[in-house]
């Protein structure tokens, strides 16, 4: 076990993947995870807690915010976030290992799959990269852990939507500016062009979906049609990154 003061490299790597799916206003020491995850690996609750903090200091986005976390980021705090800033494959694999060491994820999450953030129970830290984690996090407490279109509120069911595809511009990727709270279901219509928004953020209907007359379409989508998005707390949507994907993914026609 690492010194009383020093944390480990691998210690580290556990915190910052913890901090990247745990809720600000989760970092506590009476969080199960946390107490979970502070046994594996030798740690306190209230020191794990205080690291996740740290953490939060660093996170140009809780700043952005107006919170701040502790001021008590050190070095090596400092070193780990830029190293997950700068070579994410590597730091990704180092995140993977240092968990794997401790006990096997319970399954594997991308960006755009479910996560329980509703804190009834705790949940295994699952294998995802904390990099699109971090942006998942932002994005679902800007909007208060409810689907922007049709308000939704259980966690479970919600994405973090990338407007601009992740995979096309890894400047916007960790944007919450560049996300949207959705129900799972609207989300697959996003990313697959069936449904858009306008700058004045109200649903647009592609063609495609328009031909279907089921019940369902109508409860789940007609519905909705020329609905405006609720308003984030912050990080409202990017409109340039909007009329992206209204010319690169939308099926207009």
């Amino acid at each position: 076990m690492a010194g009383v003061n020093h944390w480990s490299r691998d210690q580290l790597l556990v915190a910052l993947t913890l901090y990247s799916q745990i809720p600000f206003g989760r970092l506590h020491s009476k969080n199960s995870d946390i107490i979970h995850y502070a046994k594996l690996i030798g740690r306190t609750p209230s020191a794990l807690a205080m690291k996740l903090v740290n953490f939060a200091s660093l996170d140009p986005f809780i700043i952005e915010s107006g919170r701040t976390g502790l001021k008590g980021a050190s070095n090596a705090d400092r070193g780990i976030w830029r190293e997950m800033s700068e070579d994410t494959t590597s730091f990704q694999a180092q995140c993977e290992y240092a968990l794997e060491k401790l006990e096997p994820p319970v399954t594997e999450m991308h960006d755009s799959e479910v996560h329980d953030y509703s804190g009834r129970e705790r949940t295994t830290i699952v294998k995802a990269r904390v990099d699109q984690q971090l942006f998942r996090k932002h994005v679902l407490e800007a909007y208060e852990y409810r689907c922007c279109l049709t308000e939704l509120e259980e966690p479970s069911l919600l994405v973090a939507s990338h407007i601009r595809p992740w995979s096309h511009a890894v400047e916007h990727r960790l944007n919450p500016s560049n996300g949207l709270c959705l129900s799972s279901l609207h989300d697959k219509a996003f990313d697959r062009g069936l449904i858009s928004f306008n700058d004045d953020l109200e649903m647009l209907l592609s063609p495609q979906i328009k031909k279907l007359k089921s019940a369902i379409y109508i409860e789940n989508f007609a519905n909705y049609e020329g609905k405006k998005l609720r308003s984030p707390l912050k990080y409202s949507p990017d409109i340039s990154q909007l009329k992206y994907h209204r010319n690169k993914i939308f099926i207009a026609e």
